[in-house]
């Protein structure tokens, strides 16, 4: 498929997405054209790669981003927060900041994204109450994972803690991988593993 195709899906998501809380008119079609880009990622594909400077929102329209680090010396991964359909990743601790927060933003799936300059989102925020609800969104989406996350990590049992996120996170164990939960709950494998097979049976496997 081309890139035309790729950016008018891109662009149906991301609107019928908006659409849900706010009303959109021609106004909103074209500051979309002129203002944003449309990326097509492939797996693995780094957008943001740590110390990297852009203040941007990567709007996810179709796959997952991640924003992770890499340990060079071991390779584990450690997975500090996961944008889904219909969620962003800031690269900035928050819009109207200029600090940038650790980690590469990295595609986790091949998939459909939409780089929002904060420089456009700023001037327009001041005075389009569509633009200022939006951002509201995106930020309130990655507030109440962060919150959950922090409260699971707060969890001093690995196996109690995957316990919990199966109940507190779902949609994120639906589409994510077991070594993609350990990295974002900091637990092996093994521990997922037992948990799960704890669920099955509700009997706990030897370790």
């Amino acid at each position: 498929m081309g890139a035309k195709h790729h950016s008018s899906k891109g662009f149906e998501l991301f609107f019928a997405f908006w659409r849900r809380y706010h009303p959109l008119d021609n106004f909103h079609y074209q500051w979309v054209k002129d203002h944003l880009k449309i990326l097509v990622v492939k797996r693995g594909e780094v957008l943001e790669p740590q110390g990297h400077a852009s203040e941007i929102s990567y709007f996810v329209a179709k796959g997952i981003l991640a924003r992770a680090d890499d340990d060079p010396n071991t390779g584990k991964r450690k997975i500090m927060s996961l944008a889904l359909p219909n969620m962003a990743l800031m690269t900035t601790v928050h819009l109207h900041s200029h600090s940038i927060r650790p980690g590469n933003i990295i595609a986790l799936r091949p998939g459909i994204i939409i780089a929002l300059p904060h420089s456009v989102l700023r001037r327009f925020q001041e005075y389009e109450k569509s633009v200022d609800t939006l951002v509201d969104v995106f930020c309130n989406k990655e507030k109440r994972q962060l919150i959950l996350l922090q409260q699971l990590l707060r969890e001093c049992s690995s196996f109690e803690r995957y316990l919990n996120f199966i109940q507190l996170m779902p949609e994120i164990r639906a589409v994510t991988s077991q070594t993609e939960q350990a990295a974002l709950l900091d637990i092996s494998r093994n521990t997922i593993q037992r948990a799960t097979y704890f669920l099955a049976t509700r009997k706990k496997r030897r370790k």
